[in-house]
C-alpha cells in the first residue's frame, strides 16, 4: 500500500508514520541502485579501493559507456562519490555507506539505511533448502 498521497493529518489518524515511509523510500532507492548483477560486481571491486571508469570496465568486462551508466545510477542514489584526476574520473564508495572489513574474509560492509550488506573476499554459496538438494541431485543424473 502506498500512502504518499495522504495528508499528514489523515496519515496520523490511520497510524501511518510519514517519516518512516519517507525513510523506506530512501532505502528502497538505495537497494534498487545496487540490486543489479553488474552493479553488485562493481561494488565488490570498489570495496577493494577506488578505481577509474576504464579500470572498472576492464575488471567487470563491459564497455566503458555501460560502466559509466551503472556508476551514474549508484552515484545518484548516494552510494558512490567521484573525483577528477586529470582526464580520469575516480569512483569510490562513500564513507557514510561503506565500512572497510576488519577481518581477512570481509572486504567491508555496505550500510543502506537499516540494511547491512557484507562483502566477503570469497563468494559464499547461497543457502540451499532441503528440496533444492533433491532437485540438484536429479538434475545431475
Amino acid at each position: 500500500m502506498q500512502f504518499a498521497h495522504l495528508s499528514p493529518q489523515v496519515a496520523a489518524s490511520i497510524g501511518v508514520e510519514m517519516t518512516e515511509f519517507a525513510e523506506a523510500r530512501k532505502v528502497a532507492a538505495l537497494l534498487a541502485a545496487v540490486a543489479e548483477p553488474t552493479r553488485l560486481r562493481v561494488l565488490w571491486q570498489l570495496a577493494k579501493g577506488p578505481e577509474h571508469v576504464g579500470a572498472l570496465a576492464d575488471a567487470i568486462g563491459i564497455f566503458m559507456v555501460n560502466m559509466s551508466h551503472h556508476l551514474g545510477v549508484m552515484k545518484q542514489a548516494g552510494v558512490l562519490e567521484d573525483e577528477k584526476d586529470g582526464r580520469r574520473v575516480i569512483y569510490k564508495l562513500r564513507a557514510d555507506v561503506f565500512t572497510p572489513g576488519t577481518t581477512p574474509d570481509v572486504l567491508g560492509i555496505l550500510t543502506l539505511g537499516q540494511f547491512r550488506i557484507v562483502l566477503r573476499t570469497k563468494p559464499e554459496s547461497p543457502p540451499v533448502s532441503p528440496g533444492e538438494k533433491t532437485k540438484r541431485k536429479a538434475a545431475k543424473k
